[in-house]
């Protein structure tokens, strides 16, 4: 492996992310020159549209009737977001006070065997010994 490295110039052995990127070529003139005109007639074709659409329909009940609708669908989301939350709330406070009554009991527990286990005896040379240092 390390021979096919070697047959390599120093320069191709470099890492493709320092390299400067390649310059852009420009879009040829007659593309341009198309992509303006079907541009032109999208837009022409969309304001024609939107002049006809009142002469025809209710343009104002209709819009009016969309921004109702929307806020109506707004608030529901906002509600069902609302109930959400109070169920994770809920489900998040169920889960601590279990956690609590878990943790109480374990150290009530150790509390207890602390108490009920009986001292052990220390021979009493050791606790001489340790005084009159």
């Amino acid at each position: 492996m390390s021979r096919n490295l070697r047959n390599f110039n120093s320069k191709d052995r470099q890492r493709q992310v320092f390299r400067r990127d390649r310059t852009r070529r420009s879009v040829p003139i007659w593309r341009q020159f198309i992509q303006s005109l079907l541009m032109l007639a999208a837009g022409i074709g969309l304001l024609a549209f939107l002049n006809w659409v009142p002469q025809h329909l209710d343009g104002v009940l209709l819009v009016s009737e969309a921004i109702a609708d929307l806020i109506g669908g707004i608030t529901q989301l906002l509600r069902a977001f609302l109930g959400l939350g109070t169920v994770i709330l809920m489900g998040a406070l169920v889960l601590l006070g279990l956690t609590l009554l878990l943790g109480g009991f374990w150290r009530m527990l150790k509390l207890l065997t602390l108490f009920l286990r009986k001292p052990k005896k220390t021979p009493r040379s050791l606790v001489k010994s340790s005084v009159r240092r």
